[in-house]
């Protein structure tokens, strides 16, 4: 099993790479019109103001990877983002597209585990960093 550290930076690569090549597609099948097979049409699925939000967060991720910050800032980062995504899992289950957003069965299911994963690493990584700062 990775460090959780290393768990972090693996979480925030992958999740950011895929959250900004599924928000830009997206983005880019919305504004080209372009169809596409059945699964290619439910990956790319996200209204835009959600796409941009995938986008955004991707870059976010992304950038704490080869930005100077501590490992702990890269945890706090997974932390918030697993908040975010969490509130949104709730928000979209309870509530008939929370501002604007269109979030249907499959972005709930996205939302429920991409959002509670991140709370797991995030916490794992600074239960460890609060007991190195300890010793």
């Amino acid at each position: 099993m990775p460090s959780p550290a290393r768990s972090v930076r693996l979480f925030l690569g992958i999740a950011g790479a895929l959250l900004l090549l599924q928000g830009s597609a997206s983005l880019l099948r919305a504004a080209l019109s372009i169809s596409a097979p059945e699964l290619v049409l439910d990956f790319t699925n996200a209204d835009p103001l959600h796409a941009v939000i995938h986008i955004t967060w991707g870059v976010v991720l992304l950038l704490a990877l080869f930005l100077p910050i501590t490992e702990y800032a890269q945890a706090l980062l997974a932390l918030v983002f697993g908040i975010f995504y969490t509130g949104l899992a709730f928000l979209g289950t309870l509530v008939y597209h929370p501002f604007g957003l269109q979030l249907g069965i499959g972005e709930n299911v996205f939302h429920f585990v991409v959002g509670p994963l991140a709370l797991i690493i995030a916490y794992r990584a600074l239960r460890q960093s609060t007991s190195v700062r300890s010793v």
